[in-house]
């Protein structure tokens, strides 16, 4: 099985260079030789195979050769809005999204929020996507946007449907699953859970509260149990 490497520049022709982390990842951690077969994606849909052409310090240059594109997908865009754990639970979180398909991943913070979303941590998030890309082969990177708080995320989103999970909700995302959707947002809060007037708030702005399951989940359990939920449902592809 070739191993995987994540291609951000775009390719020449039938060439493609590898540079910094990759580069380095390939020659000194994999210990990839001239000759021997890889595999690119560029987190945007598209992979090659590919042959070592040469290695130097920095930067490895490869030969291209076949190309292959996702498919449209069946499932509707997903973006799960999440008040992250602490530490390493946000790596856990986002390796398993990832694998799963989620689309976008929005850094939350709410009145009850434990972990400020920094730059320095969202950027140490993105590098952990590109890992679970090559592990998953998945080819198309999972999106983390800016940080939003939640008054501003009640506010201006757009999606038809927009769900708050509630555990005490009586209605289950289950229910969702017969219906044809294009685009999905689910809200997932601290473990604190959402204060009153978050969640009234989140009702004035028409979002649909509603439970993942009888139990009250951990933050990573619950994104999980959402990214699949969303990524059984069906676009209407109208």
């Amino acid at each position: 099985m070739s191993q995987r490497f994540f291609l951000s520049q775009t390719p020449m022709d039938d060439t493609a260079t590898l540079e910094g982390d990759e580069a380095r990842h390939l020659s000194r951690v994999m210990r990839v030789r001239v000759g021997d077969p890889v595999e690119l994606f560029d987190g945007q849909g598209t992979s090659w195979s590919a042959t070592v052409n040469c290695i130097e310090r920095n930067e490895v240059t490869l030969r291209l050769h076949t190309k292959c594109s996702d498919k449209t997908s069946q499932q509707p865009v997903v973006t799960l809005a999440v008040a992250l754990p602490k530490g390493e639970r946000q790596k856990w979180l986002i390796e398993k999204i990832t694998e799963l398909g989620t689309d976008y991943l929005i850094p939350l913070t709410t009145t009850r929020s434990v972990a400020q979303p920094t730059s320095a941590a969202i950027n140490r998030l993105r590098r952990g996507v590109v890992e679970a890309c090559k592990q998953s082969k998945r080819n198309r990177l999972l999106e983390i946007t800016p940080s939003q708080s939640l008054d501003t995320l009640l506010s201006t989103a757009s999606t038809n449907v927009r769900i708050l999970a509630c555990p005490t909700s009586s209605r289950l995302m289950q229910s969702i699953l017969s219906t044809p959707i294009d685009e999905i947002l689910i809200v997932i809060g601290p473990e604190g859970g959402f204060t009153e007037e978050e969640i009234a708030l989140s009702r004035a702005h028409g979002f649909q509260h509603m439970s993942l399951g009888q139990n009250t989940l951990r933050i990573e359990t619950a994104a999980i149990a959402a990214a699949v939920l969303a990524g059984q449902c069906q676009r209407s592809l109208s």
